[in-house]
């Protein structure tokens, strides 16, 4: 998984692509600030892209939403952590490569942007994983297999990450993005904010990797979603 890290902002708006919209690739692209600024000078918007469908015969997601995360000690983690995007060291000898990948990323961004792109992995901040973070990060068999979008209340994955994206952005809550950053012409941003593992060959997988997003309020409460593909089989093995 390349690029791998969180990022830290303050969610500003979100567009979440209906079947109508797109019933083959949808997402829901969140939008954050980070107090970094373009390359004219411009408070930039970092762009969160989160599967609600998968492309695999059951395009169904399994959704994790943990309301009182203030508990888990992963959070000490986060507390301290200034707005950008945050590098997490590769845990594994099977994320050759990552290194070379990560100066494209970070050479792009250090021309293009002013910002702290050129960091070093973070020397203490561990990656998500669903499967070996502990304590445990969520109980599996808690998990919704949850649909794209269908008609009814409660019962897809629009329905359930709107309301959770809306109270962030009104709480002016901060938001903790764990994925795969990407950069380009067009903006910069992250994405594979589910879990990174127990996929199908074609696709990466890695442990000590997995996407999600937790949320940080102003009053002290913290909240966390996960997602997973259907497709995805656990347990797995050290290179996910």
């Amino acid at each position: 998984i390349r690029n791998y890290g969180v990022w830290v902002g303050r969610p500003t708006r979100f567009i979440a692509q209906s079947a109508h919209q797109d019933h083959t690739t949808p997402h829901i692209n969140l939008f954050l600030r980070d107090g970094s600024e373009d390359a004219d000078g411009f408070d930039r918007e970092i762009q969160a892209a989160i599967n609600v469908k998968s492309t695999q015969a059951d395009t169904r997601l399994v959704f994790w939403f943990i309301r009182d995360f203030a508990h888990h000690p992963f959070v000490h983690h986060l507390a301290d952590l200034d707005p950008g995007f945050h590098r997490i060291k590769p845990h594994s000898d099977n994320d050759d490569g990552d290194e070379e990948e990560d100066e494209v990323f970070n050479s792009y961004h250090a021309r293009s942007y002013h910002h702290r792109y050129n960091q070093p992995h973070h020397p203490t901040l561990p990656g998500l994983d669903y499967l070996r973070t502990t304590p445990q990060l969520l109980d599996l068999e808690a998990g919704r297999l949850l649909p794209h979008d269908i008609p009814g209340n409660d019962n897809d994955m629009l329905d359930e990450l709107e309301p959770i994206l809306k109270d962030a952005i009104h709480r002016r809550a901060t938001a903790y993005v764990f994925g795969s950053a990407f950069g380009g012409s067009g903006g910069c941003g992250i994405h594979d904010v589910h879990m990174n593992q127990g996929s199908r060959k074609t696709y990466e997988d890695a442990v000590h990797k997995d996407g999600g997003m937790v949320f940080r309020f102003e009053d002290g409460r913290w909240e966390a979603v996960f997602l997973a593909f259907a497709s995805q089989v656990v347990p797995t093995d050290y290179r996910g």
